[in-house]
């Protein structure tokens, strides 16, 4: 399970950008994290490769029309927020101001425990089935 060594390993890289207050690491970290975790689902639930899209709710939207199942709205709400990390932690000219600005230490921990909430859920789901 590539994918989801990948996640973990992500969102050490998330917490330690926390620690050294690099908030818009931490959430672009937070948000590689999510999208690892739910492309794990893919070869193992699915029985093929995930997309090579970053949209988190493009993922959710994907995975739930095969059956499977996140819970309440607001969870899937929280988590295709963190797709917004994939570009305004990157990219310069993505949040009208350098990546560094674009998110603050509230933002950022909050990203984080989105991320390790997906991560969890993901595992959860794995376990479920029986992979």
């Amino acid at each position: 399970m590539l994918w989801l060594e990948m996640a973990r390993r992500d969102l050490a890289d998330a917490e330690d950008m926390l620690v050294e207050e690099k908030w818009y690491r931490a959430a672009f970290f937070a948000h590689q994290a999510a999208e690892k975790a739910l492309k794990a689902l893919y070869p193992e639930l699915l029985k093929r490769e995930p997309p090579r899209s970053h949209t988190i709710g493009d993922l959710l939207r994907e995975l739930k029309s095969a059956g499977i199942d996140f819970g309440e709205r607001e969870r899937e709400a929280q988590m295709a927020s963190l797709s917004k990390y994939y570009t305004v932690t990157r990219y310069p000219d993505a949040a009208n101001g350098p990546p560094w600005e674009s998110v603050d230490p509230k933002e950022a921990e909050r990203a984080v425990r989105v991320a390790k909430e997906v991560m969890m859920l993901a595992q959860r789901i794995l376990e479920e089935e029986g992979a």
